[in-house]
């Protein structure tokens, strides 16, 4: 990322006139007195929204509003603590250098206990700012430092870098300077200067912190802390508002925020918003594309245009498409017809009520057949390794390391590595097929809450911030699967609420959606808008709409299948393999029949979310029974393979965490169609197949691939596998009777992206299958890694 030094200048907030006798001394030497504060952030006082503005990051979005020019926070409930907002387009460095903080704030709440500030040095040399902006309640590595005023006035300087007490903002020995003012709750000014140390001596930093009566100027209370190394200042800046650790407490508002000095580092692409990014399906001459928005106010950006012109002829003007309303989710979907889909165009989204450009990008022309069409296969994506608001984080097993809370190995978003890895292959098409984000992470669990929107949306904006320079230019298919709904497991029942229930209160096993149906609908809407247009779009129940349909795209056939939406609810009194029930439904199984006749002599592929057939095992090579698996049930799982075969395609799909190459069976192991399972970007619960050498018809002499039939009954052929690097049985020996499956460090786990090669001239696929961490220019895949399969052989 390319930064440059803080250009200083603008509007004289009065660097030195806030300090005492005896902080001029110490300011002169910094030579701040001779700088001006320049403001860094435009706090709107036309608008109230959740979005904060271009170059801030608010967690959760729930817990902060814009509003009438302030910053506000909206969360001071006990377990609550530290609620920050992070400045995305400032950073301090690790310089020796000098550096000064302003933010005007005050309290919004009365004779409530608590305390607000800054932290710097969030995420330090370690983590790209992204990642940075999510320090938030618990201290631990790479934490930074707090400099904050309590609700009497009293600064302090406190630690948020203790991984064993993440809640022990444990105070540090600060020098009281002078107090001379009463406290004011009105509104004040918190100032942070940071002091280099003169040429020649030590690199640590003096720290002064100063509070000042916002009306008059006049200094009331100031400390300062010496000894601090410059590297330990250097990362995010962010502001928090906290109550007392354990308690219900104070919320605070800011504005006015303004920084100078050689300390901080200026990059202005570092924003986001109004526009998050697009995306966008092409069908032959059917062009779809969805815009994403913050969370914006009700009286800004409510209609966008979408306007292209070509590539070759850019003096040619803009040619104006469509209009489309702001949706619920701040998005807004175009249904374009008749696209001249063999030549590139530049797009843009314009507000309609300003004329303000919002996002520019390209829709690249269709690749046709002329080079192998190039798939990347994406799923299962969590921010962190472990929640941001669990206690301290402890290994579950020796073979994993204890991982400090603001590492690269708990902060993977923004999944630097697997993103560039996957995008120097330069795929055509990219498909997410489902568990974009994780309900429980980067923090706690948010269900059917009033807010429970806006806590879906900052998990999405996290996928979004991730892949958007990937998809910029890309078409996309996205599946939504259970946990973009915040469910962990789902059996859609086409949208129908259970009428029996298996206990005496609901669970996700009951079938249908568990959560408010305005939410699910929205989750669909934000993912699925931009798909091609379905094959049969009437809703399920709920008006909960469906995406599955067909489309062509680089001289190949694709369907896509929800095998989620329509699936029979578990039934747990009957044996597994004789269970009976749907799980594609009558709706899509019509619409596969249809699909065989579609596009003669194109290359077919099938896109849904889990492999159908639960190749798992426990030990021992003992099938594990787990219904949540698309081998369930198996009359409904056995007539989708078959309709699979019969239009002679092979399926891409995701979910499981466990990269797989497999053979479906119908009535033998090998007489079903070809599935490739890609493996998890990033998930925490683990599964494992294997077949510890004891399979008939293996691979290569691979151990873990032949024969197998699962707890359904469900027969397959395994052709690859890419296992934890833990073994089921070591795992379970050190968890005890734990029912979860979760590991934290990506060193122990097998997880990355799949690769799809749709290669017309030589009349084969060929799957590839890599790590996150590896290079493909250098590196090798996934043992088992590539799998190539001619046309014919399908």
């Amino acid at each position: 990322m390319q930064r440059r030094q803080f250009l200083k200048g603008g509007a004289f907030l009065g660097a030195s006139a806030l300090l005492p006798l005896s902080l001029r001394s110490m300011a002169a030497k910094s030579l701040l007195t001779t700088r001006d504060l320049k403001s860094v952030v435009d706090f709107n006082p036309d608008v109230t929204r959740h979005w904060l503005g271009e170059s801030l990051w608010g967690n959760r979005l729930q817990d902060w509003q814009l509003n009438q020019g302030r910053v506000e926070c909206l969360q001071g409930d006990k377990s609550f603590e530290v609620r920050t907002v992070s400045l995305l387009t400032h950073q301090l460095n690790d310089k020796p250098a000098n550096a000064h903080l302003r933010v005007k704030l005050g309290l919004l709440t009365q004779n409530r206990n608590g305390f607000a500030g800054f932290i710097i040095g969030a995420g330090g040399t370690e983590l790209d700012y992204r990642g940075a902006s999510l320090v938030q309640r618990a201290g631990g590595t790479n934490g930074g430092l707090m400099a904050v005023v309590d609700e009497k006035g009293a600064l302090s300087f406190r630690d948020f870098s203790n991984d064993a007490q993440p809640l022990n903002y444990r105070s540090l020995k600060a020098k009281p300077l002078t107090k001379t003012g009463k406290f004011s709750r009105k509104a004040f000014y918190l100032d942070l200067q940071i002091n280099a140390p003169a040429p020649g001596q030590s690199s640590n930093n003096t720290l002064v912190l100063t509070l000042s009566d916002a009306g008059t100027g006049k200094a009331l209370n100031q400390v300062a802390l010496d000894g601090i190394d410059a590297q330990r200042l250097a990362g995010n800046i962010l502001l928090l508002s906290s109550p007392p650790v354990g308690e219900g407490g104070a919320r605070w508002w800011f504005n006015e925020l303004a920084l100078t000095g050689d300390k901080v580092e200026e990059n202005l692409s570092q924003t986001l918003g109004p526009a998050v990014g697009c995306l966008y399906s092409l069908n032959q001459d059917s062009l779809r594309l969805s815009a994403q928005l913050m969370p914006v106010a009700s009286n800004e950006y409510q209609k966008l245009r979408l306007e292209s012109r070509e590539s070759d002829n850019t003096d040619a003007g803009w040619k104006v498409h469509q209009t489309a309303p702001l949706e619920e989710g701040f998005v807004a979907a175009f249904d374009i017809e008749n696209w001249p889909y063999q030549l590139t165009h530049d797009y843009r989204i314009v507000d309609v009520a300003t004329e303000r450009e919002l996002y520019s990008s390209q829709i690249v022309k269709d690749p046709g057949n002329a080079q192998p069409l190039k798939i990347a296969l994406h799923s299962c994506l969590t921010a962190t390794a472990k929640s941001l608001d669990a206690g301290p984080y402890v290994p579950r097993i020796k073979q994993e390391k204890n991982i400090g809370r603001y590492s690269k190995d708990n902060i993977l978003f923004p999944h630097q590595q697997l993103v560039q890895n996957c995008d120097s292959h330069q795929p055509d098409l990219y498909v997410f097929c489902g568990d974009q984000f994780y309900e429980g992470v980067p923090t706690r669990v948010w269900r059917n809450k009033p807010d429970s929107k806006l806590d879906l949306l900052y998990r999405w904006y996290l996928w979004y911030w991730t892949y958007r320079d990937s998809v910029r230019n890309r078409p996309v298919i996205m599946l939504a699967d259970d946990h973009d709904v915040l469910q962990g497991n789902l059996w859609g029942v086409g949208g129908r609420d259970p009428v029996v229930l298996e206990t005496d209160k609901r669970m996700e096993e009951d079938g249908g959606y568990t959560q408010t149906k305005s939410l699910v609908r929205m989750a669909y809407r934000i993912q699925h808008s931009h798909n091609p247009r379905p094959y049969d779009p009437t809703p399920i129940d709920h008006g909960i709409e469906v995406t599955y349909g067909a489309f062509i795209y680089g001289a190949t056939s694709f369907a896509l299948v929800e095998d989620r939406k329509f699936k029979s609810r578990r039934n747990t009194k009957v044996d597994p393999r004789h269970a009976q029930g749907e799980l594609l439904g009558l709706r899509q199984e019509m619409f596969l029949r249809a699909w065989k006749n579609m596009h003669p002599g194109l290359p077919k592929v099938c896109l849904t979310a889990s492999m159908w057939g639960s190749a798992q095992t426990q030990g021992n090579v003992k099938p594990l029974l787990d219904y949540d698996s698309n081998g369930y049930p198996y009359d409904g799982r056995t007539r989708a393979v078959q309709l699979i075969k019969d239009a002679g395609a092979v399926v891409l799909a995701g979910d499981q965490h466990l990269a797989m190459v497999a053979r479906q069976g119908i009535d033998d192991f090998t007489d079903g169609p070809l599935f490739f399972a890609g493996p998890a970007g990033a998930a925490f619960w683990q599964r494992w197949f294997e077949g510890e050498g004891r399979l008939e018809n293996k691979r290569n002499n691979d151990p873990n691939t032949g024969d197998f039939t699962d707890t359904f009954g469900n027969k397959m052929h395994l052709l690859a596998v890419a296992n934890p690097k833990v073994t089921y049985q070591s795992f379970k020996s050190q968890v005890g009777d734990s029912w979860s499956n979760f590991l934290a460090d990506p060193a122990v786990k097998s997880e990355g992206y799949g690769l799809v090669r749709v290669d017309h001239q030589q009349q084969a696929f060929e799957f590839e299958c890599w790590e996150w961490s590896v290079d493909p220019k250098t590196g090798k895949q996934f043992d088992g890694w590539p799998y190539r399969l001619s046309f014919s052989d399908v």
